[in-house]
């Protein structure tokens, strides 16, 4: 009765997972995508960690006495319930079912996704699910060419399954069903010990199995892909402690290496952007190697021509050069020899933004500022009159909001918004209270690095949290990003620490019943 109820959030998870699919029978497509579980019930245990101390002790309690406190069971999603109650201390291991569970996907040229999910140390729960669906409009379909019997878990198109010995495996559709079935039993670590690796959900992306003619909504994202020349991608996402770390290493084209093997960001380079002020920010080493700017601007045509509207444009630069010149800018004399990177930060207060072009010395700045930066200024409305030394020139506005430069140091900064600018200045002045530290507190060298406050990840999905949850966000720890090149790979990491404080305070923001009252 206890794995009933336990893994019954769980069970419904999965069969919200389900519905909806479909299942032809064309050939099938390469798995451009593979998440495996390792050590997913110690993961499960690592989540109720997270709660000790909380005013809940799991996510299925939290989700229970919200319920009851508000007494609005349709207020969550169905999906967001389930996988709450999935989390309970009564099931947490439990999880080792799901040990070397794979889930693979890959894209066909009409743009549907087609998977296919291998489970091969089931204890009989997910087998039973299979039976259970199998009872809702389901029925038997053609064995497998090994003999095994084929369940379709619901009525004509829906997902099928396999129950076998070795394990059970899920798909959407016939071809990729007996593709995974013919792989059962033959992947390495198959009802031996765990996978290798660390605890986690470890990823593979192929970009060489993306259709070579993707649809239009794929279309940016696999240009993007085959522009940076990327061949493999190996992940692991994990809980540590209280921090989720995602650890990713890439395989290009040694064609591209000028594009990635670059020279350390300097974290001075944050130093413009106040911890306490900014959403966001990135800073970005440029290559040393004669082929970077062509290779930056090659990936750059790429992508723009991704749209085959626009496949017939000249390139990129070629434009960019000419509405240069048409304001007296000569950028490839006055502008990418001497960049050594670019640095940009979002500022919450004052809403704006600024941006730095760090050159390879004070004298080329000043060279920037005046031959390239200036001379623009038209274009936003205003004049391209010089300020004098170490003056904030004012280019113009663009929605609204001011436009000013200046040059600093080998850096020229330029803001956008009101007092932007000048919230850079001083941040530079106590770089001890900037995300200069942040960034630096990892001694390995890095060509990128990143800050961003975890309240931008649901806007930039398109969605806005709510009030307690925006709160909390907004105190939360920032997420920071880093990442270099090491022999003939990429490497980038992200790091969100103090998880625990997350979820202590969002919970102490939610109405919560009594104890008495569950």
């Amino acid at each position: 009765m206890r794995r009933a109820i336990g893994w019954g959030g769980a069970a419904g998870l999965l069969a919200l997972l389900l519905q909806g699919t479909t299942a032809r029978g064309d050939d099938a497509i390469g798995a451009a995508a593979t998440i495996r579980a390792v050590g997913p019930d110690r993961q499960a245990e690592a989540v109720l960690a997270l709660f000790r101390g909380a005013r809940a002790e799991s996510p299925a309690a939290a989700m229970a006495s919200w319920r009851k406190a508000t007494g609005d069971p349709a207020g969550v999603s169905k999906t967001a319930q389930a996988l709450a109650a999935a989390f309970n201390p009564e099931t947490a291991r439990e999880w080792r079912t799901f040990r070397g569970a794979s889930l693979s996907a890959g894209l066909d040229a009409d743009g549907e996704v087609r998977w296919s999910a291998v489970v091969p140390r089931d204890d009989g729960t997910v087998a039973a699910l299979v039976a259970s669906l199998r009872l809702s409009n389901g029925a038997d379909e053609p064995p497998t060419p090994r003999g095994l019997p084929v369940r379709r878990l619901g009525g004509p198109g829906a997902a099928l399954a396999v129950v076998s010995p070795l394990g059970v495996v899920l798909a959407q559709r016939r071809a990729e069903l007996d593709a995974a079935v013919a792989r059962l039993g033959a992947d390495r670590g198959l009802k031996g010990p765990d996978p290798d690796g660390p605890d986690g959900f470890h990823f593979t992306l192929r970009p060489d199995l993306l259709p070579d003619q993707p649809p239009a909504d794929w279309r940016l994202p696999v240009a993007i892909l085959r522009a940076t020349g990327a061949r493999l991608a190996d992940g692991v996402l994990g809980l540590r402690d209280d921090r989720l770390d995602l650890d990713l290493a890439t395989e290009f084209d040694p064609r591209k290496a000028a594009l990635w093997d670059v020279p350390p960001v300097d974290p001075a380079w944050l130093s413009w952007a106040p911890a306490d002020a900014t959403r966001g920010a990135v800073a970005l080493a440029a290559g040393r190697a004669p082929g970077f700017w062509d290779a930056v601007f090659e990936l750059a045509d790429r992508v723009d021509r991704a749209d085959p509207a626009r496949a017939d444009l000249q390139p990129l630069r070629v434009r960019l050069n000419l509405l240069a010149l048409a304001r007296g800018v000569r950028p490839e004399a006055d502008l990418w020899p001497r960049v050594r990177g670019v640095a940009a930060a979002r500022f919450a207060e004052p809403d704006g933004a600024v941006a730095a072009i760090v050159a390879d010395s004070p004298e080329s700045a000043e060279r920037i500022l005046r031959r390239v930066v200036l001379p623009l200024a038209p274009l936003l409305g205003g004049k391209p009159d010089p300020a004098p030394a170490d003056e904030v020139a004012t280019l113009g506005r663009a929605s609204g909001k001011p436009v000013q430069a200046v040059a600093r140091g080998n850096a020229v900064l330029i803001g956008w918004g009101e007092g932007a600018l000048r919230r850079a200045l001083e941040s530079a002045k106590a770089p001890e209270r900037s995300l200069a530290p942040l960034v630096a507190a990892d001694p390995r060298p890095a060509g990128r690095v990143g800050v961003f406050r975890p309240e931008l990840v649901p806007e930039l999905a398109g969605h806005l949290p709510s009030p307690p949850l925006a709160a909390t966000l907004d105190e939360a720890a920032p997420v920071v990003w880093r990442g270099g090149w090491s022999d003939g790979r990429t490497w980038d990491s992200l790091r969100w620490d103090d998880l625990r404080r997350v979820v202590a305070r969002f919970l102490d923001r939610i109405p919560q019943a009594p104890p008495e009252a569950l």
